[in-house]
């Protein structure tokens, strides 16, 4: 592992000095350590919500750690990026040779270096227009909830025309094979305006289309004639092309004391077979409220998110909200990081153990036998939360979270109680940071949930209460 960054480390300053010399060139991310005490956080796959005979959730100890390296390359109106990543758990394993978030064990030596974004940054001359093309990371104008931090290759180009500005662009979330028709595609167009002073409104529109069957036949008690579909991404099963449009608003207004933001998106179209089968219809919508305010030294903000979610019972329509994770897009790509909860949903912080008890807004997978069959349950997630500075170095936080199911499961899933229960989980967590010199912060987290009658099964023992404590270390250069 050392001689394989110093040989990495040596061949970018290598390049970095063979530039011409009025190009610039710069390095800069950041190394995060952190280590944890949890019923729930834990490294591998399964089920990290005890449901037991026993009844005893075991307690995870481990440290894990992640460095990111972006490398630019440029002059003032062209850069080519490059974006790295390596993750790894303290003692996990060496040696390894392509294995990702691995080579903690003793002597390390393994090949774990990512590739997270590669791409071209350019401004056309004379214009306010420039253009990004590549693998880069995108998120959409709704806080994440239909693609947060996505890694993806495509194009996007901003401009303006006063006093609209735009952000359009096209990806390839997924390539089954050069034949364009089997692919997945996404297109996006944006324009924003300020119609009034301390006013900013999103006018926004989305169209995906999927020959690939990335996203599947994503309804649980699809007809007979496609129920040979029912998966959750990622495997092949039926062909056909899907097609959905996602129009939206989004806002922001300054109100002085407050600042109100939100969001509303709705999802139409359908897929078509290839059999014949009869053809299914898309119709999920979203919607988000957000206030942050200054209570004199106090920050608070309150935040409510809905989704919708599939009704049981329905067989030729998904009305649960379609998510960029659904289309193999990235794990956890579609999210509801400004809420900052640490148990109820992935945290934006998350590094390798990313865990929540649902990993997407949509709630198309669920803690605890969370094989949904392309299942959407939607969520109502409603956060609270309160940062203040504890002195010149020291910041303190505290938070709150509720999640419930929109809609119910078709059937029983293992270690839950969703088809009866639409209860998931309260959260409460709080943490301190404290500033230790520039750029480099400790901080200790905790937080603890009590989970819903959704995970109260019948005949069973309850399942434990889950909690999460770590420190976090970071160094952001």
């Amino acid at each position: 592992m050392k001689k394989g960054f110093q040989v990495f480390l040596a061949v970018a300053l290598v390049a970095a000095m063979a530039v011409p010399a009025m190009a610039e060139t710069g390095i800069n991310g950041f190394y995060r350590a952190k280590g944890f005490v949890s019923n729930f956080k834990a490294f591998g796959s399964g089920n990290h919500v005890n449901s037991s005979p026993a009844d005893v959730a075991p307690a995870n100890s481990y440290v894990e750690q992640r460095l990111r390296l972006k490398f630019s390359v440029g002059e003032e109106n062209v850069k080519a990026v490059a974006f790295f990543e390596q993750d790894m758990m303290w003692g996990d394993s060496s040696g390894q040779s392509g294995t990702r978030n691995a080579g903690g064990a003793i002597q390390g030596d393994s090949i774990n270096i990512e590739t997270k974004n590669i791409y071209l940054w350019f401004k056309v001359p004379d214009t306010g227009t420039d253009f990004t093309v590549g693998l880069q990371s995108v998120t959409d104008p709704y806080r994440g909830t239909f693609m947060g931090g996505a890694d993806m290759a495509g194009v996007v180009s901003i401009f303006k025309f006063e006093p609209l500005s735009f952000r359009v662009g096209g990806f390839t979330p997924w390539e089954r094979t050069t034949n364009q028709a089997d692919d997945t595609q996404l297109f996006i167009a944006e324009a924003k305006i300020a119609p009034v002073k301390d006013l900013n409104v999103g006018l926004n529109f989305y169209f995906i289309r999927d020959g690939a069957d990335a996203l599947g036949a994503a309804s649980g008690e699809i007809n007979a004639a496609n129920n040979a579909a029912q998966f959750l991404g990622g495997n092949q099963v039926v062909a056909g092309v899907t097609k959905i449009y996602m129009p939206g608003v989004n806002f922001d207004f300054n109100a002085g004391v407050a600042k109100v933001s939100g969001f509303g998106f709705v999802q139409f179209g359908d897929r078509v077979f290839d059999s014949g089968a009869p053809k299914t219809k898309f119709g999920g919508y979203a919607a988000d409220l957000r206030v942050d305010a200054n209570a004199g030294p106090v920050k608070v903000f309150l935040e409510g998110l809905y989704t919708s979610g599939d009704k049981p019972g329905t067989s030729d329509k998904i009305e649960g909200v379609v998510v960029a994770e659904d289309f193999k897009m990235q794990s956890s790509s579609s999210n509801a990081y400004a809420m900052d909860l640490l148990i109820l949903t992935t945290n934006g912080d998350d590094l390798n153990t990313a865990r929540g008890l649902i990993y997407s807004t949509n709630n198309n997978r669920v803690q605890a036998g969370y094989a949904m069959n392309g299942v959407r349950l939607g969520s109502t997630l409603l956060a609270a939360g309160a940062t203040m500075k504890l002195g010149d170095k020291m910041t303190g936080k505290v938070g709150a979270g509720y999640l419930r199911a929109n809609e119910l499961a078709p059937a029983a899933l293992t270690g839950t109680n969703l088809n009866v229960s639409k209860k998931m989980g309260t959260e409460v967590n709080a943490n301190v940071n404290y500033n230790i010199m520039k750029g480099l912060d400790f901080g200790l987290y905790g937080a603890y949930a009590w989970l819903g009658d959704g995970y109260k099964v019948s005949g069973s023992p309850e399942p434990d209460n889950l909690y999460d404590a770590h420190f976090r270390l970071n160094y952001a250069f």
